[in-house]
Order: C-alpha cells, then structure tokens, then sequence
C-alpha cells in the first residue's frame, strides 16, 4: 500500500481492506462491550439485592441486640432481688435462732 501513490488502484484496494477490518474490529468492539454492561447491569443488580438483604439482617440483628439488652436489665433487676430475699431470709432464721434462746 505504502509503495503505490495515493489513488491507484492498489492503494484503493488495500485501503478498502483496511477500512473493512478496521469496521469488523469496531463491530466486535462494540459487540463485546454490549456484552460486559450486560453483565455489570446483572452484577449491579445482584449487589443491590446482596445489599437489601444485608441490610435487612443488620436491622434484625440489631433488635434481636435491643431486646437482649433489655431482658439482661430485667435480668441483673432480678438477681438483685433474689440476692436481698436470700440475706432477708438469712436475717430472719437468725433471728429466730437468737430468737428462742
């Protein structure tokens, strides 16, 4: 091509070809860049439903966290009364022991 002058045949030839495969590279360019933003589109799509679902455990989680720490106060409430019935009854048996002497 580059040993022929502009315009001859030879040139126009190999300037046709080129412009062919240079258009089928494009084509197959573009035919694959189709095919990757589709698969980024299903992979998008995927994330955000990974997302909503992580989200919505977080959530459960975290009530399943504030109700814990709820029965553990209603928890330490009641061994602290279970600690004053134990020394009140201590209380009254020696009471009652010093009591009948």
């Amino acid at each position: 091509m580059y040993d022929n002058p502009p315009g001859s045949p030879w040139w126009s030839a190999c300037k046709a070809e080129l412009d062919v495969r240079n258009a089928e590279r494009t084509s197959e360019a573009l035919v694959d860049s189709a095919r990757v933003l589709d698969k980024m589109r299903v992979s998008a799509e995927h994330l955000d439903s990974s997302t909503d679902k992580l989200l919505e455990s977080t959530n459960e989680i975290s009530d399943v966290l504030k109700g814990a720490r709820e029965l553990g106060r209603k928890m330490e409430i009641a061994a602290y009364v279970m600690v004053a019935v134990t020394i009140l009854q201590l209380f009254y048996v020696v009471f009652q022991v010093f009591g009948k002497r």
